[in-house]
């Protein structure tokens, strides 16, 4: 039943996450180009056209990183991990995935109330709070650790293999 349930969550987040590092990347692309255009074409610049999209881009770089974990994407080291015995493999990738969770657990944790001091604090060019592109590092950190410790639990109890674990090979 909690393996159903596990399963079922896995592949909601899996579309929500695809819907919303989509969504966000179209929207950074579609502002940037509006912002250029307005500037070049039209010469009348937005008052938006640079604090917008770097908060949108940092908003993209931590649910993108939630994006790649999930996608067995992100960055690491796994030519190595790649070549070791399966024992072995299982070991590195266990403690691998403990790291990662301890990691982004705190990066939750202090990101949350990095993100809280911003609750009444609004962005100088748009009518939007600065909490709600803050508040990105700790639910993108909550959802690595959420990811990782699904996967060390199902790495430790034999569910899954070391193997599905790392980014498809190019060959």
């Amino acid at each position: 039943m909690l393996e159903k349930a596990v399963l079922y969550a896995d592949r909601a987040l899996t579309r929500v996450l695809d819907i919303a590092v989509i969504a966000l990347a179209g929207l950074l692309f579609v502002l940037l180009n509006w912002a250029v255009f307005s500037r070049f074409v039209m010469n009348a610049s937005v008052s938006w056209g640079e604090e917008l999209p770097a908060h949108l881009l940092a908003v993209l770089t931590f649910i993108g990183a939630a994006y790649l974990t999930r996608t067995n994407e992100h960055l690491g080291f796994d030519s190595v991990v790649k070549i070791l015995p399966p024992a072995l493999k299982r070991a590195v990738m266990a403690v691998n995935l403990a790291l990662m969770t301890l990691f982004s657990g705190l990066l939750a944790w202090y990101g949350a109330i990095a993100a809280a001091s911003f609750a009444s604090r609004q962005m100088i060019s748009v009518d939007l709070p600065m909490a709600l592109f803050r508040g990105a590092m700790p639910l993108g950190a909550a959802l690595i650790c959420a990811i990782c410790l699904v996967r060390l639990a199902a790495l430790l109890m034999g569910r899954i293999s070391p193997d599905s674990l790392l980014p498809e090979t190019d060959a």
